[in-house]
């Protein structure tokens, strides 16, 4: 998962706490659309920044809907729906506690077995999301990122989801990014990580990506911001 803009998030202790403000831009001048062949052939070309990312919203993105490898979709100004501000890939996915180290394991059965233990946790993988580069500095990347959270809390959604998961690049701006956002790494090193994904000790670690998640749970205590109020503030204007 690649990020191009950033923005900030307010966390307590135990609680994930959001502001209804942070909402402002993609909810007051922008509209919710599905990515399709139609939608990009009337649009401005799309571009983040990241030649990659850019080429897989142009040329991928519906050809992994026809296949149900995940869905995009994007956001459009208001005032000029041909210019997309940002868009974003989502697939279904699991955390498989029981194939963690020992240490990881154990906490994460302290966050989810308290009903009837699993040996995955269902959850909803990010796999790509691009910003638009010209609205970069607008916050836009955690916007997406509130919005997914809530939209896979709100009644729509159809199926079981605990986790929000990215494959984030291990770059400390990216991975800084995911935790102002709430995300932690699913292993506590880049050395264990390496060495539960096929890596043997003595080989130098090279980790082009990390593992991250949030627990959806973490956003039932919140205070001051309602669950439905995310989705309806994104989908209103659609």
């Amino acid at each position: 998962t690649s990020l191009l803009c950033n923005g900030s998030q307010h966390f307590g202790k135990g609680r994930y706490e959001i502001r209804k403000e942070a909402f402002m831009f993609l909810s007051s001048q922008c509209f919710f659309s599905e990515l399709t062949d139609d939608l990009l052939s009337t649009c401005q070309p799309f571009s983040c920044g990241n030649e990659d990312l850019d080429d897989f919203f142009t040329n991928d993105a519906t050809r992994y809907a026809y296949y149900l490898m995940g869905k995009s979709y994007c956001f459009r100004k208001n005032d000029d729906p041909t210019k997309i501000v940002c868009a974003f890939t989502v697939s279904n996915d699991s955390i498989r506690i029981y194939d963690l180290p020992r240490s990881r394991k154990d906490y994460m059965k302290s966050l989810t077995h308290h009903e009837k233990p699993l040996r995955r946790y269902p959850g909803i993988l990010i796999g790509r999301l691009g910003v638009n580069k010209d609205f970069c500095g607008k916050g836009i990347g955690s916007e997406v990122i509130d919005f997914i959270k809530g939209w896979f809390m709100s009644h729509d959604n159809k199926s079981g989801c605990r986790f929000v998961i990215v494959d984030a690049i291990n770059a400390p701006e990216v991975i800084s990014f995911y935790q102002k956002n709430g995300f932690q790494p699913l292993f506590t090193s880049e050395e264990q990580e390496f060495l539960y994904t096929g890596g043997k000790k003595g080989q130098p670690i090279k980790m082009a990506t990390r593992l991250m998640y949030f627990d959806l749970l973490w956003m039932s205590n919140t205070a001051n911001f309602k669950v439905g109020d995310i989705v309806y503030l994104f989908m209103s204007n659609t």
